[in-house]
């Protein structure tokens, strides 16, 4: 979790890097600091690094958390509504969104890799948090490979071009995870448990 002002600023510039430069899915004109940031940034995440063995920032994603503006998916895709969403997924208690997920290409890291140490810092956290579900607007891609890597994600609306690509949003229920991990993934769940410390305060919220 990126906790200073100094963390959180490494992945901006990442976001920039990749988002702006690199993909052009942003002007890089209206980011003369050279770091994407937006509102969600100011006061409503928490944002996330995957450092390499230099201490350079090798991947990046934040958590968005209810708020006073409303959450990505909700304001670019039509999902469905609330009450078939809990018929299938249980009450939506606490939510919270999955955004700005970004994995360059590293020299002598794997992708899947940064994506597997984010996946379980943001996820870990969020059980540790209370949170019920985990929304998500992300390349189809890379909703693949989420569910090739055994996280059980839905489908919720019609997917869209968006942010350079076919998007799908999705959601991932949280509160019967671990234990339907443990069963059909066992070697991801000793994973995603492998910080004991971390996994015993979570499940005790």
């Amino acid at each position: 979790m990126a906790r200073e002002e100094a963390e959180k600023r490494s992945a901006y510039r990442l976001r920039f890097k990749v988002m702006c430069r690199d993909l052009g899915w942003l002007p890089s004109q209206d980011y003369p600091s050279g770091e994407e940031r937006d509102e969600y940034d100011a006061k409503q995440s928490i944002a996330f690094l995957a450092l390499d063995f230099l201490g350079n920032c090798a991947g990046a994603s934040r958590l968005i958390l209810p708020g006073e503006i409303a959450l990505p998916i909700e304001s670019h895709f039509r999902i469905l509504q609330k009450t078939l969403l809990e018929a299938s997924y249980g009450t939506l208690d606490y939510c919270v969104e999955v955004s700005r997920f970004i994995v360059p290409d590293h020299p002598f890291l794997k992708n899947h890799e940064i994506t597997l140490k984010l996946c379980r810092a943001m996820i870990m956290t969020s059980i540790k948090m209370g949170v019920t579900h985990m929304l998500m607007s992300i390349d189809y891609r890379f909703f693949r490979l989420l569910k090739i890597l055994g996280f059980s994600l839905s489908e919720i609306g019609e997917p869209k071009f968006y942010m350079g690509s076919r998007t799908i949003p999705g959601i991932l229920p949280l509160i019967n995870l671990l234990p339907d991990i443990r069963k059909s993934r066992p070697s991801l769940y000793e994973y995603l448990t492998a910080d004991k410390e971390a996994f015993e305060e979570a499940v005790a919220v």
